[in-house]
């Protein structure tokens, strides 16, 4: 989750570099060589170029920013209402910053057939529940964040966590239809990989927050 920040961070900046650059080879030829007063046509288009890089990367950034300084604390609850859906609730304390994430308990390998069909069945419960939790949070704000600020990567590491969680529970199925030993070191796996999504997800809500916080204290 953090890469694919990262990778958007490093696309805004590239897009900056590249519309910085036009702009000064624009410049550069006017000052240079005077091109734009004989081209009468290719000057205006030229003109018009610079005038929407400096629309979009200037004007646009700030009205970003605005709007997302203006709606920061509605932005704030939304985002405690994604954290509380993926905090362990017995556990934290959101209020003071002590957030433990909820995680899903792998089944135990049991010779006991029913045993295991039991532990298997209640995981494929928890996981209904869990995935219900984050499309209720997700329905309820998906709008709003959609059109509020910078929020796309925190929707799609929602949507990411909802699938995998579609993962575990036909994985776990499948260990019920038939239970090999493969079968349920696939499930372990998809299990491991949902409860590292959701460590990932908080420690980024409660990153968010932070900002969030800052911008409200403006």
């Amino acid at each position: 989750m953090y890469r694919d920040a990262a990778r958007a961070k490093a696309r805004r900046i590239a897009v900056l570099c590249g519309a910085l650059g036009v702009i000064a080879v624009i410049v550069w030829i006017d000052i240079a060589t005077g091109l734009w007063q004989e081209l009468v046509i290719l000057s205006g288009l030229a003109a018009g170029l610079v005038t929407f890089l400096l629309t979009a990367l200037v004007l646009g950034r700030l009205m970003e920013k605005s709007t997302s300084r203006r709606w920061a604390p509605v932005n704030r609850l939304a985002l405690s209402d994604f954290l509380h859906a993926l905090a362990d609730e017995e556990h934290s304390e959101l209020s003071r910053g002590h957030v433990i994430p909820r995680s899903l308990s792998a089944p135990r390998a049991s010779a006991d057939s029913a045993d295991q069909l039991a532990q298997l069945h209640a995981l494929r419960g928890l996981v209904v529940k869990e995935r219900k939790r984050l499309s209720d949070a997700l329905s309820r704000w998906a709008h709003f964040l959609a059109s509020s600020g910078d929020n796309e990567l925190i929707m799609r590491h929602v949507a990411d966590i909802a699938l995998q969680l579609d993962r575990v529970r036909d994985s776990a199925l499948e260990v019920e239809m038939s239970p090999q030993t493969q079968k349920f070191t696939v499930l372990i796996g998809e299990i491991d990989r949902c409860n590292a999504l959701f460590i990932a997800l908080v420690a980024e809500l409660e990153l968010r927050l932070r900002v969030q916080e800052r911008l409200t204290d403006v």
